[in-house]
């Protein structure tokens, strides 16, 4: 498989990096650093953005198909990739601590249930896990039947949803924000909470419907309230929203009638339909489409 969204890599330098996206370039991967020095973990977007600014620049490109600047870190300064799925058996030949234990009994549940191809991520990967480290894990087919199993497994007890202040903590430190209604959809989410006592995350990868930004033009700043009118991809990575539009600032006949919205990050993940968002950023105008991607966007949950 090639290095997808959930592959980590260690670095030339020593640090660790996590994948992001399905496309990826020919020369290198698209990547944000996770671990530096060994010892320094970034677990915010914005300061992984931020260290690339400062040590890494030169490996910012602008990249058509994605319509904006991303960093690409060349295949000859990757030094040893970590594939999820072979990260499994590592963890298997390992000491069985808690943490071990939970993750590899979340593992078997998931897999056993939806037959997925699946794998572990983050600290468990990367090996710079503590007893109390968060379970990441990845799956890569079957994402339907899977989110639909951890939605089962919710309603039985097996899985438990972070309290109010558990998720306050959890949405102030991934995302450096604590917007009340952030909050509450964590609070609400299947693809986050607690098994076994310990925090987990399930990304369920789906690369085969991704859109992929072609004769386009951008209209860099647009605001836009929008309405969630279909939500059936709400639980993937990327997940989408078909959605209304309430009100624009454009007059730009695609604003009267439909966009798509577009995220990568688990934080706008299981919206659902009738949800209003207030949208501020660029825009891709396409033929046939309007996509507008949340993670370049200020985002605001109304309902």
């Amino acid at each position: 498989m090639h290095p997808l969204e959930g592959f980590m890599f260690v670095h030339a330098d020593g640090s660790i990096w996590t994948v992001k996206g399905c496309y990826q370039p020919e020369e290198g991967l698209i990547a944000v650093p996770r671990v530096i020095y060994g010892r320094l973990k970034y677990k915010k977007l914005s300061d992984m953005h931020e260290l690339i600014l400062r040590y890494y620049r030169h490996y910012m490109r602008f990249l058509y198909q994605l319509g904006r600047e991303v960093p690409i870190v060349p295949l000859n300064h990757i030094a040893k990739t970590i594939n999820p799925l072979e990260a499994v058996s590592v963890l298997r030949d390992l000491s069985h601590n808690g943490l071990i234990k939970a993750a590899l009994e979340l593992f078997n549940a998931i897999v056993d249930g939806c037959s997925c191809l699946a794998g572990f991520s983050g600290s468990l990967a990367g090996g710079y896990f503590t007893d109390r480290s968060d379970i990441d894990l990845v799956v890569y087919s079957n994402v339907s039947q899977c989110y639909y199993l951890l939605r089962k497994l919710r309603y039985e007890g097996v899985l438990k949803p972070f309290n109010h202040s558990e998720a306050y903590i959890e949405s102030l430190e991934a995302h450096g924000d604590v917007d009340s209604r952030l909050v509450d959809l964590m609070c609400r989410r299947v693809l986050q909470g607690v098994f076994k006592g310990f925090k987990y995350t399930v990304r369920l990868v789906n690369c085969e419907d991704t859109i992929t930004l072609r004769d386009y033009i951008t209209l860099p700043e647009v605001s836009l309230l929008v309405k969630v009118c279909d939500s059936t991809r709400s639980f993937t990575t990327p997940a989408y929203y078909l959605s209304e539009v309430v009100s624009s600032n454009s007059s730009y006949v695609g604003f009267r009638s439909k966009v798509i919205l577009i995220t990568h990050r688990i934080k706008f993940t299981e919206l659902g339909d009738g949800a209003l968002i207030a949208v501020h950023g660029p825009a891709y105008l396409m033929s046939n489409q309007v996509l507008i991607n949340l993670d370049l966007a200020r985002v605001e949950l109304i309902s």
